[in-house]
């Protein structure tokens, strides 16, 4: 007979003599939830330069060849005063009624970090300095291409306005020489000096390159600098010999044009600090007496404002002044101390 168990949900019927256990459930252990990491990725940006030996026989470098500066779009203000009214943080104010030439503004020395109102303390600096794009490839440009070049505008980096003092002591070097005294100006001089090649198809030394991946250390977003390098020429298959009797002519080909490669990533030893090249006291020199038409003008006095910077020496610079009207029209201003000297701190200059 038949033991009915009643719950309370309902009935159901078991034999009543079952010789079976009913077997003990064990709950399995709950899934262990994977932990997921998630790291941010930094971000990095990467920059390239190519770097190659600077040819022999290059011609010599004559800062005349790069016409500057030039009223690029006939508004009656040349590039200098272009980039004076760029660069102001003020508007400025002019000393004709054209709006040819600036009077005054305010501009912050990038290299220094000094604050100037006249215009007449700043040069407008050439990063990339004429002289190195010589030696690296523009020595084979046209006269139109050097005058773009020096004149350029289409890139805010390429000209800046700075105080005449710092862009005479870096004069013509490059990066592995010379560094903005103010450091915290080296991230974003080193950026523009590789953007600057790059655009104008400029090669960089090793030293060059070393400099610059130091200088790009420094950056927040950090830079890497990929070196590049031209890759060996194809041999010459011009004096290939003919054929053997036996073997079909050979089937004439181009040669390919060498192809960039970048330089495997550098070993993470890191590399020894290069210690800023520090601005040298220039070593004072006795007053020269330049003699009156034995340097040769490259410029017209008549033609457009022009500043020490745009001269190689101070005899040079001299002859400019005095040709332009000496002390008596010293319009362009090369002579600030009022002294009868232009451009005293140029080579060969008393100071």
């Amino acid at each position: 007979m038949a033991a009915v168990l009643a719950g309370c949900g309902g009935s159901e019927q078991e034999p009543a003599s079952s010789s079976v256990s009913p077997t003990p459930h064990t709950p399995s252990a709950p899934a262990r939830p994977t932990a997921t990491a998630t790291f941010e990725q930094p971000l990095a940006i990467v920059m390239s330069v190519v770097v190659a030996p600077r040819p022999s026989g290059l011609p010599k470098y004559d800062r005349g060849d790069w016409s500057h500066w030039t009223d690029m779009d006939g508004d009656c203000q040349d590039t200098r005063h272009e980039v004076l009214i760029a660069e102001s943080s003020v508007p400025v104010t002019f000393n004709d009624e054209e709006a040819c030439r600036v009077a005054a503004g305010r501009w912050t020395g990038p290299y220094t970090g000094e604050v100037v109102e006249d215009p007449g303390k700043l040069d407008v600096d050439h990063v990339v300095p004429l002289a190195n794009a010589h030696m690296s490839g523009a020595h084979g440009w046209s006269a139109e291409r050097k005058k773009l070049y020096a004149n350029s505008l289409s890139y805010p980096g390429h000209l800046i306005a700075t105080t005449a003092s710092a862009n005479r002591s870096k004069g013509r070097s490059g990066p592995e020489e010379w560094r903005p005294p103010d450091r915290t100006y080296w991230c974003r001089y080193a950026k523009d000096w590789v953007a600057i090649k790059k655009e104008w198809g400029l090669t960089a030394t090793e030293a060059e390159a070393v400099a610059l991946r130091e200088m790009l250390s420094g950056c927040e977003p950090s830079v890497h600098l990929q070196v590049l390098r031209p890759a060996a020429p194809a041999p010459d298959t011009a004096t290939s010999p003919s054929p053997g009797p036996d073997l079909p002519a050979a089937t004439p080909f181009s040669v390919p044009t060498p192809v960039l490669t970048p330089t495997p990533q550098p070993s993470p030893t890191p590399t020894p600090m290069v210690t800023p090249t520090s601005i040298p006291t220039p070593i004072p020199k006795a007053t020269p007496t330049p003699t009156p038409g034995a340097v040769e003008l490259k410029y017209d006095p008549a033609g457009p404002d022009r500043n020490c910077s745009d001269f190689d020496t101070w005899a040079e610079a001299q002859a400019f002044y005095e040709a332009a009207g000496g002390p008596e029209t010293d319009r362009h201003r090369l002579d600030r101390d009022s002294n009868g000297v232009a451009c005293e701190s140029l080579p060969g200059g008393p100071g």
